[in-house]
């Protein structure tokens, strides 16, 4: 986004250039491929690429901020995103669904000594919310909150 913002700002466009901070640099890929006034005209081609990129960057980035609709929502990625590794510690067993609908996940506790029991309720977007089920946990959170994301999918 950045070579796309100096772009503008060399051209001399400062509407486009100050209009993408606003906008999440939008207006820059817009002004990067904006004719100028006495330029030639461009083959609509190029601007079907230019918008056939963007909307692919969007689309990769939304599914990995929350690829749960596409991918679906297994224990083992929610395990991933509720649990806290530690390294040389073994890790909790993946998530598992219980029969109203929610799962049940571990994550180690503060002191690391032992594991705690979470409730998590997760939407079909793989964004949840956790509550301590067992009463022991050594400065653990009562309630936990989060989304899975792709890293919890490959990593997990």
């Amino acid at each position: 986004m950045i070579p796309a913002a100096v772009i503008t700002a060399l051209r001399g466009q400062w509407l486009y250039f100050w209009g993408g901070w606003l906008t999440g640099g939008i207006l820059w890929f817009i002004g990067t491929v904006a004719r100028g006034p006495d330029a030639p005209p461009r083959d609509p081609r190029w601007v079907l690429v230019a918008l056939g990129v963007v909307t692919a960057m969007f689309a990769l980035g939304l599914l990995g901020a929350r690829p749960s609709p596409l991918l679906g929502l297994d224990g083992r990625a929610l395990q991933s995103s509720v649990g806290n590794k530690v390294p040389y510690l073994p890790e909790p067993d993946p998530c598992e669904r219980q029969a109203d609908g929610s799962w049940m996940c571990t994550r180690w506790d503060a002191g690391f000594s032992g594991t705690v029991g979470y409730e998590v309720r997760a939407d079909r977007l793989g964004c949840w919310e956790a509550e301590r089920a067992t009463f022991s946990g050594e400065g653990s959170p009562k309630e936990l909150s989060g989304c899975v994301s792709l890293v919890d999918f490959v990593f997990g």
